[in-house]
């Protein structure tokens, strides 16, 4: 008798340790690196939120997935300022005569970005080491067949919220659910992609394209709040704000498309 074939998902236990230690490496990586900061800390955020959504395909503990999700958040200053700078080149806005708003702005942000240059303090990486291993160490005292059941019932169940999550998003069209379209997106494909890399996802490439329309969204709603703060309202800089909502219209249109003709046909 031919044996059954093995699940997608019954390498989930030791995929995840392997996060774990690419996560822990880069992480030490940060103390003693003399490389590009800014791009190796984008790194570590990228391969946390694949390492948090492997998690909760897993069912693994909340706490668990908090710590890591912790872990984005204390080092992302460093890398905001860069992506702040990257989003306003990318609205090519004309070449700002000296002492207008417009170079005053370009001028801020280019020196936030230049600070993004610098090492995070080695407690914040001290204490982020120490929360990978003990997220670590407790997917160690776990079987991996228990790992396998979970995360293959886990994937299903993050597709079944990202399709609800993009109907409401068409529903009421609101940023609050483009925003959680993008989380949940990014937590079955970041997910499945960390426990079952070799399983083939309906409607992959429509979410990833979805996930970069929706990050480019977020980065222009980002941009807005950084030009609020700073006190470049709509009323104080015109031209700005006028290029900056045709730009987030542009790619809300984009985003809807995406959404209603290509990833939830698919998902279906």
């Amino acid at each position: 008798m031919s044996e059954e074939p093995s699940s997608p998902f019954a390498g989930s236990r030791d995929a995840l340790l392997t996060a774990c230690a690419e996560m822990e490496r880069r992480l030490h990586g940060l103390t003693d690196s003399h490389g590009r900061i800014a791009d190796e800390i984008h790194e570590v955020r990228k391969l946390g939120k694949r390492l948090r959504g492997g998690l909760t395909v897993a069912g693994e503990a909340k706490a668990c997935i908090r710590w890591i999700g912790l872990i984005g958040r204390m080092l992302g200053g460093v890398r905001d300022g860069v992506v702040r700078e990257e989003t306003w080149q990318s609205l090519k806005l004309p070449a700002a005569p000296e002492g207008s708003m417009e170079a005053a702005i370009g001028a801020m942000l280019a020196a936030e970005a230049k600070a993004a240059a610098r090492k995070p303090p080695k407690e914040v990486v001290d204490w982020c080491q120490l929360a990978v291993s003990q997220v670590r160490g407790r997917i160690e005292a776990v079987g991996a067949e228990y790992f396998a059941l979970r995360a293959e019932d886990g994937a299903e169940r993050l597709k079944r919220r990202l399709c609800k999550r993009l109907k409401r998003a068409l529903e009421r069209v609101r940023n609050e659910d483009f925003h959680e379209c993008r989380k949940a997106a990014k937590a079955w494909l970041g997910g499945v992609s960390v426990v079952a890399p070799e399983l083939e996802l309906p409607g992959r490439e429509a979410a990833e394209k979805l996930c970069r329309s929706l990050g480019d969204e977020n980065d222009l709603e980002v941009l807005a709040q950084w030009l609020e703060a700073h006190g470049f309202t709509s009323a104080a800089s015109t031209t700005v704000w006028k290029r900056l909502r045709k730009c987030q219209e542009k790619v809300r249109r984009r985003s809807i498309t995406l959404i209603r003709k290509e990833l939830l046909p698919e998902l279906k």
